[in-house]
Formats: structure tokens, sequence, C-alpha cells
């Protein structure tokens, strides 16, 4: 139900097959005819195109973000006090311990719930996609249309269906596989028609259009919601999600798999069927079966490196229907205030993204006084993000407005610790097992997340129980997964030794 929980994506997700330079020379440069209709056929108009996509998704569960924590907030509320009119209910009514435990929980188990569904589907659509990425986006933006639709419709009609239905609604993300998908098939789109050395900087730009969905859909959302209702955004984001899903048809099929030899021109669907299964079967065995990529899994740094990777997982969930709840409840403020604050954070991550990062990175690559090796550099820069995400939230779960405000800020610094965890650990397999190792990177990010959100739940709610200083609970577990991350990339000092991509 809440994107933003669910999926973080300031970093590229490097596991899909990729097209070297975009396409081979003399070489169809796409896997489908050219339409009319297909207005970007240029490595950068499609991924201008990518990035729009991008911007939309994280628009799209941004703005529902702030006005659904609020409907949920008002259903318990009269469920509480015995109200079944609709008339207004003063929000301040609703603040109650037992009502901001209820939506906790419910939040967090559907935060779980997505995560088991991520799991289950990333193979097998995964192999699909890697055939044609077209029609498997187009299931995918289905299946999470299907998602926030079912929602809001439980959330409409809250008198006659139990709020708590809304938790079936990741289900229907089996359904292509939804979000998790939608941007895992984007970000092989821009690996299709970029060549290596252009990829970097697509990806910069749509983390960078990622981060402005972050920094406008909050405000915006509550925005409308003080000037109209809270429906309003809801209906927007509606608009958005099939905005995002459909405006792939501007761009053709970028997987070349998609042409058949002539031989398998008139092959079966049973023969496909057998096939696709024959693929997923493949795909498992190589990543978990293969007796050279097993004596990798055995490196100490490696381990270590995906045990950051589970640590950090849970991360991002700190800044989503959790902070509205927080911010909402110890300080006396409206939800519609707590998505102002957000856009603190997504225009500092813009700040940070786009200006102190690339600057950093420029000069350390050009000072004659810095000159460390790459793998070094980003293991320093690894454990300065775990640093600056373990203090960030220890600061947010502080007792005023100024901790709150500070914490925001150091968070921000911290931006960059899964796309350099992925740097450190493509270091230490060879080129030809990447995909491996990521498959499994998102894995155990999937396995590190699966019990945040019920976790998060019972934190809350203790913290709310006992009141005072533990009121910050929940961003206190946080932030001791930050610290213990900075442990962890603490004991990696001893890969510097080995050369990239060397590990047997």
């Amino acid at each position: 139900m809440d994107d933003e929980d669910r999926h973080s994506i300031n970093e590229p997700l490097p596991n899909a097959p990729l097209l070297a330079g975009g396409a081979e020379a003399g070489d169809q440069p796409f896997g489908e005819p050219l339409k009319s209709w297909h207005i970007a056929t240029t490595p950068r108009a499609v991924s201008s195109v990518t990035c729009i996509a991008l911007f939309l998704w994280v628009l799209s569960g941004t703005i529902v973000m702030v006005p659904a924590a609020r409907l949920v907030e008002d259903i318990f509320c009269r469920r509480h006090y015995g109200r079944v009119d609709s008339d207004p209910i003063d929000e301040r009514l609703c603040k109650a311990d037992d009502i901001q435990a209820s939506m906790a929980w419910v939040f967090g188990l559907s935060l779980a719930l997505g995560t088991v569904v991520g799991l289950v589907v990333v193979v097998p659509y995964g192999v699909l996609a890697d055939r044609a990425r077209k029609p498997v986006y187009l299931l995918a933006a289905t299946g999470q249309f299907a998602n926030v639709a079912w929602s809001l419709l439980v959330l409409r009609f809250w008198r006659a269906l139990p709020v708590e239905l809304v938790l079936l609604g990741p289900a229907l993300e089996l359904i292509g596989g939804g979000l998790t998908m939608a941007i895992v098939i984007l970000y092989a789109i821009i690996s299709d028609v970029n060549a290596p050395e252009n990829r970097a900087t697509t990806y910069f730009f749509s983390s960078l259009a990622a981060n402005l969905a972050v920094f406008v859909g909050p405000p915006l959302a509550s925005k409308m919601m003080e000037v109209w209702s809270p429906w309003v955004p809801i209906s927007l984001s509606l608009l958005v999600t099939v905005l995002a899903g459909t405006i792939i048809f501007l761009v053709p099929e970028t997987a070349h798999s998609l042409r058949k030899s002539p031989g398998s021109a008139d092959g079966s669907s049973d023969a496909e069927h057998n096939e696709w299964r024959s693929a997923v079967k493949t795909r498992l065995t190589r990543v978990f079966y293969n007796s050279d990529f097993r004596l990798v899994l055995r490196k100490r740094p490696v381990v270590l490196l995906l045990l950051v990777f589970a640590l950090t997982a849970p991360l991002p969930a700190g800044m989503g229907s959790m902070f509205l709840q927080y911010y909402s409840k110890r300080f006396g403020k409206s939800i519609e205030d707590a998505g102002y604050m957000l856009a603190i954070r997504g225009g500092l991550t813009i700040v940070v993204v786009g200006v102190v990062l690339p600057m950093l990175s420029k000069y350390i690559n050009s000072s004659s006084s810095v000159q460390l090796p790459t793998f070094r550099r980003d293991l320093i820069l690894a454990q300065a993000s775990a640093a600056f995400a373990g203090l960030g939230y220890f600061l947010l779960g502080g007792p005023n407005m100024a901790s709150l405000i500070s914490g925001i800020v150091v968070l921000t610094l911290s931006v960059g610790i899964s796309p350099l965890c992925r740097s450190l650990i493509s270091n230490l397999v060879k080129p030809d097992q990447t995909s491996q190792i990521f498959t499994i990177v998102s894995i155990v990010e999937g396995i590190g997340s699966l019990p945040a959100g019920p976790f998060l739940a019972w934190t809350f709610s203790s913290g709310i129980r006992l009141g005072g200083s533990w009121f910050g609970l929940p961003f206190f577990f946080l932030g001791t997964l930050g610290f213990l991350a900075l442990a962890v990339l603490c004991l990696v000092h001893s890969t510097r030794n080995i050369p990239a991509n060397s590990v047997p």
C-alpha cells in the first residue's frame, strides 16, 4: 500500500542482461519494427522516457502516501469512538495510542506482504522480461494499479469493508510483479540502449528524477488535502499510475531476444511454456548451485557485504508512513504537516545526489593528495554513509523539532550506501558472475526487509506506550542497524589486498 516504504530507487539495479554498446553494428537496434507512436527511437530519447516513467512511478507513490495515511487514521478513529456518520471528526482526537498502534500494524504488515510478493516474482518475471520488456512492464503496471485501486476501494467503503482488507492488495502484485518489477525493467531498458560508458550518466539522471518526485509529491498532496480533500490527490495518484504504465508505448521493444530465430517462429505455446520453466530453473541453478559461484559466497568479504545489505534494507522504511505517524503523534501536528516535512528530505537528497556527490567524486579523482584505489574509496564512502544513517535516525528520534530536522539533514547524507556497497561487491566477483551476485543481493535485501514492517510497528506501539524518550524507539532501532552496518563495513578492510574481479 505504501510504495515509499517498499522500494528505494536511489540506485540502479544492474542485474539484467545488457546489450554491449546498446546494439551491435549493422543490427536491428530494437526488438520490434518501429511504429508511428514510437517517438523515442534514440538512446537519449529512450532514456528520457524511462526517467519520466521513474518520476511518475515515484510521484504516484509519494502523492498517495499522505492522504492514504490520513484516511486510515480517520477510519480507525471512527471505529475507536463508535462513529459511523459522515460528519468530520477532529484529527486531534485521532492521536490516541490505540488508534496509532492499529495504523502502524496495518502499514507494517502491508510492507511485509509486499516484500514476500517481490521475492516470489523477481526470478520468473525476470526471465520473461529478458525475452520482452514491454509486455512484462505493462503486466507489472496492471498489478500495481490493481493493488492501489483495491486499497482505495476498501478505504472508500470502510463501513462495509474492514480496513484490514487493504492487506490483500500486495497479493494483486502477483500480476506482473507490480512496482518492483516495473522499475527493474526500466533500468534494464536503460542498459539495453546505452553503451556501458554512458549508463552511469543515465542512472544519475534517473536518480534525480526519482528524488524530484519525492520532493514534489508529499507537499503537493498536503496542499490538495488542505484546499480540497484527501480524495483529490488519491485520484491524481491513480491517473499518474496509468500514465506511468502507458508511457512505455512511446518506446520500441528493446529486448533483442524478442525476435525469434526462423526455426522457432512456429513454436507452440506449450513449447514456449516449457522453455520459460527451463529458463527459470536454469537461472536459479546458476545462482544457487554453480560450484564456482558457491566458492565466491564463502569469501569473508562477500559474506560481510551481504550482511550489510541485510542490515541496511529496512532503513528506507523509516521515511515512509512511519515518519508521518511519528511526526504527527509526537509533535501534535496534522498528517498534512508531516507531508511538508518529507519535502525537506526530498529537496536535500536532490542537492546531495546532484551536487555534493559529483563534486566529492570529482575531487577524489582529480586531487593529487588523495590517491585511493577505487575499492578503498568506495569502502570509505560506504562507511561514512552507514555512520550518517545511524546518527541520522538517532537524531530523528530525538525529543524536539531541532533534533528531528537535524536527523533529516544528516540522514540525507546516507543515500549512497546501497549503490556504494553494490560497487564494492561487484569488484569481488568475476565479470560473468555480476548478474548472479546482484540476484543474491536482491534476495538478501528482501529477506532483510521482511521483518522490518512488523518490527517497526511493534517498536512504534511500544514507544508510544512507554512515552518519554522511548517515543523514538523505531528510529533508534533503525539507527542501531546503521551503526551495525558501519561495524561490519569496518571488518571489510582485508579486501584492500584483493585485486578487483579476481576472486576465483
